[in-house]
């Protein structure tokens, strides 16, 4: 049995510390795939593995709620502008032949979409990875998640730290900051997500995903 040895993780926020991450070193891929299973029907913690380096986290109530507003409005907006996609929420993306694996906040197949409906099971030495994530990020991770996203293929990446939005796209094996998506649309950019995002506080969810499709289409309009 490999060595496992705990490392502590430095909060950046004194106002997430109760979001808990923690990092072990030198555990083997099997170790791995054994706590897989154990939490298989769990939604927390979510695990990160990268060659023997394994983060465990738990995610605080804001966490959630950024995760679930962000794939909503992913959804409606894709509607809005009558695109196909499907969400894949907290899949576990993992490759043996590279040891690495990960759980996402939320996940989506946009322009591989067909590439993957109607598979049960996906096996990403072969199936694409998915189009766009989402990272919710209040706590910085120790651990480089955007090259574990990078070594998979993954061509965007939504990161919100609890107060800003990075829309993150893959170009040449590294990810670079970007106004706009690449994957869904030009039109949405990252001052538009974050304006409808602020919105989602002071209205109920129909009314407020109501307003992210009427915004959308009419923002298509221009």
């Amino acid at each position: 049995m490999a060595t496992v040895i705990e490392l502590p993780v430095t909060h950046n926020e004194a106002t997430y510390a109760g979001e808990e991450r923690t990092v072990l070193r030198h555990v083997s891929w099997e170790t791995y795939q054994s706590l897989l299973c154990d939490y298989e029907h769990q939604s927390s913690p979510r695990l990160t593995y990268t060659q023997g380096a394994l983060e465990i986290m738990s995610p605080l109530p804001k966490h959630e709620r950024l995760k679930e507003s962000l794939s909503l409005m992913i959804s409606a907006l894709a509607e809005a502008l009558e695109i196909d996609h499907e969400g894949f929420g907290s899949t576990t993306y993992k490759r043996e032949d590279i040891r690495r694996g990960f759980e996402l906040d939320a996940s989506f197949y946009i322009e591989n979409l067909h590439a993957v409906s109607g598979k049960e099971k996906l096996d990403f030495t072969i199936d694409p990875p998915p189009d766009l994530i989402i990272e919710i990020d209040l706590t910085h991770s120790s651990i480089d998640k955007l090259g574990i996203f990078a070594e998979f293929g993954v061509p965007e990446v939504w990161r919100h730290d609890g107060s800003e939005l990075k829309i993150l796209v893959l170009e040449n094996g590294t990810y670079h900051e970007r106004e706009a998506s690449i994957v869904l649309s030009p039109r949405i950019t990252r001052e538009l997500v974050m304006r409808l995002l602020a919105m989602r506080n002071t209205m109920t969810l129909p009314a407020w995903l109501r307003t992210v499709r009427a915004t959308m289409r009419s923002e298509s309009q221009l």
